[in-house]
């Protein structure tokens, strides 16, 4: 009985000592791969600088690991800066809460008239009215083609205070709703809509972990959002079957793309925002050129 009790306790010696080990080693990797990614970023924040100056671009950034440890490079991540179309993005989390909670349901049917018709991005403007179709389908249609149509109709549906208190619970610190798309005139005025890097990243953050209000919708926006139309920014100098989830965001003054990039050795969160922009091509080219920098990072590949 006591030989027995003696080589119990050695069996449990042995499995402590093996556990204690594998965390100490663990944590020594963990440690040293937390450095070795943030040398790696540190030098691609550097490359991106001397971009921008070069060009004369002003923009915030954010590019997050999304393997474990999360590690991320930012610049300017807390910025206010004119939101264009990435603001269909918090209104997408803002119509998932609606529908948990009960407000709007995805099955409703919305019907589009001649009077909710909007100008620039979009498809619904071509479509024969008065036309109907699932809240679902609206969604997917302000995000995948960046509808203008689709969200306008959706801040009807809402409301602009029901919205900025939705972006609010998202921890959207940066982001505000004051008008809707196309709407010029309140934009001369001075009133706009605001959003920054880290606010649209937390967002694609929580999609990725399945947590945008809850894992069925964060499915949908992920499937949205790999539907992008225009893909003239993050993914123009990648290869052409890699998976990504964007949206891209446009307007006078402001050039912006934000994703995720699904790779075998690593995701990772890529958001651009530039503002001040004069003029679409230089700032179309410079988030495209980010987002290659970005890339080789990820694949070990130097141009």
């Amino acid at each position: 009985m006591v030989i027995k009790m003696i080589k119990i306790k050695f069996i449990a010696i042995g499995i402590f000592a093996v556990l204690l080990v594998s965390v100490f080693f663990f944590a020594g990797f963990t440690v040293f791969e937390f450095h070795q990614k943030n040398k790696l970023l540190a030098d691609l924040g550097g490359k991106i600088s001397d971009e921008a100056v070069k060009e004369k671009i002003s923009y915030s950034l954010i590019v997050k690991d999304l393997t474990f440890p999360r590690v991320q490079l930012s610049y300017r991540q807390d910025k206010a800066v004119v939101a264009a179309s990435l603001m269909k993005l918090p209104i997408l989390g803002a119509a998932f809460k609606a529908a948990e909670e009960g407000k709007v349901s995805l099955d409703q049917i919305v019907t589009i008239e001649v009077k909710d018709i909007t100008g620039g991005s979009g498809v619904l403007k071509t479509m024969p009215m008065p036309h109907k179709l699932t809240l679902e389908s609206l969604l997917e249609t302000m995000i995948s083609a960046s509808d203008n149509t689709a969200t306008n109709k959706l801040i009807d549906l809402l409301g602009f205070d029901y919205l900025n208190k939705v972006f609010g619970e998202l921890n959207l610190t940066e982001t505000v709703l004051r008008r809707k798309m196309m709407d010029f005139s309140k934009r001369r005025q001075g009133v706009d809509n605001y959003t920054s890097a880290a606010d649209i990243s937390v967002i694609l953050e929580s999609i990725y972990d399945k947590k945008f209000i809850n894992c069925q919708f964060s499915d949908l926006a992920l499937k949205f959002l790999k539907k992008q139309k225009v893909n003239d920014r993050i993914p123009r100098y990648l290869p052409k079957d890699l998976t990504i989830a964007h949206k891209t965001g446009l307007e006078r003054g402001v050039v912006h793309d934000a994703g995720i990039v699904f790779l075998p050795g690593g995701d990772y969160i890529i958001t651009v925002l530039v503002d001040k922009a004069k003029g679409y091509v230089k700032p179309k080219k410079f988030i495209a050129q980010i987002s290659r920098l970005a890339y080789n990072l990820y694949t070990g590949y130097s141009d």
